[in-house]
């Protein structure tokens, strides 16, 4: 009696057992490929399948890291001890299921679905441009589980790499890689593991690793402003007092839309927060308020309007060029 009852928790726990699988995908009606991750434009087509036989049910997941909150590794500036280490920061991460997929094994992923997946009351989900990460489910008919890795699948450092990761850019340059960064946490102090395998940023990070991935590199040093600073050659100098600079900057001539722009908020303090000049937003042709700049930290990548005062203070303008 008692091998039996053996026997049949053994089948029992053999049926039930969890097979790991992933996802395979098609850009544009090209072959299925399986990768951890696949970069394109959103005007293109992207199918994603689940190939597997006998299934019950599968039921399709999207990730989504909460962006809106501040995350850290190291104390803010504005924290006693700012700049200490305390450790890898908790990020947050929520399932939510692709009701549109359920019990499907092939699926076009759009924007429409991304964006009726926008988390209330966070301003930086971006739906057409960013990273995106995805889990499937699939129980068979014998009551075996296969899935792929997904919302479990995180350690200290944050989401495993080896989830399923869709990243849409707007151009295979240093822009586009750039902005395949949307929808990533910001994170004070992120290190270069966390910033390549799209994990976390902040605004120094954020600029290394989208240079850095462009370039295929895979050692990626850990920069601070300061740094980059020091590194790269100054285009101007001048102070932005309430979103207004006080020098005179055309767009196309003395600097160029990709190049950095730092900032140190007291005039005898350091160099403390950088990002990317976008957009001559009102197309004036010079620099202005109503610009807007790409950058990170303390909160996830996103555009700010310089008039908003992020880069209020002593400002440089920096050409940007391969940061080895």
């Amino acid at each position: 009696m008692k091998t039996a009852v053996a026997t049949l928790l053994f089948l029992f726990i053999l049926t039930q057992q969890t097979i790991a699988k992933n996802i395979n995908y098609s850009v544009d009606g090209g072959e299925f490929k399986q990768q951890n991750a696949v970069y394109l434009k959103p005007s293109q087509k992207l199918k994603l399948k689940f190939d597997v036989k006998n299934a019950k049910s599968i039921k399709w997941y999207q990730i989504i890291p909460d962006t809106s909150k501040f995350y850290k590794n190291a104390n803010h500036p504005w924290e006693k001890n700012a700049y200490k280490w305390v450790g890898y920061g908790k990020i947050d991460y929520k399932r939510v299921e692709i009701k549109p997929f359920e019990n499907k094994k092939e699926v076009e992923l759009t924007s429409k679905i991304l964006e009726a997946n926008r988390p209330k009351n966070n301003r930086y989900y971006n739906s057409k441009l960013g990273s995106f990460w995805f889990e499937v489910e699939a129980t068979l008919k014998s009551g075996k589980v296969i899935k792929t890795l997904g919302i479990n699948d995180v350690g200290r450092k944050g989401l495993s790499p080896k989830v399923f990761r869709v990243s849409y850019w707007s151009n295979d340059d240093y822009l586009g890689y750039l902005t395949t960064f949307f929808n990533v946490p910001g994170i004070f102090g992120s290190m270069p593991y966390q910033s390549s395998n799209y994990i976390g940023v902040d605004c120094t990070d954020v600029l290394v690793a989208a240079s850095s991935l462009m370039n295929k590199r895979e050692n990626v040093k850990n920069y601070n402003v300061v740094m980059l600073v020091e590194k790269l050659k100054q285009k101007a100098k001048l102070k932005v007092i309430d979103g207004k600079p006080n020098k005179r900057l055309k767009w196309g001539k003395d600097f160029q839309s990709g190049d950095f722009i730092a900032v140190k908020y007291r005039e005898n303090g350091r160099y403390a927060h950088i990002g990317m000049l976008f957009t001559d937003e009102n197309k004036n042709g010079v620099l202005d308020k109503e610009d807007g700049i790409i950058n990170a930290g303390p909160n996830a990548l996103h555009v700010t309007p310089l008039k908003e005062g992020a880069f209020n203070g002593t400002v440089v303008v920096l050409d940007n060029v391969d940061m080895e």
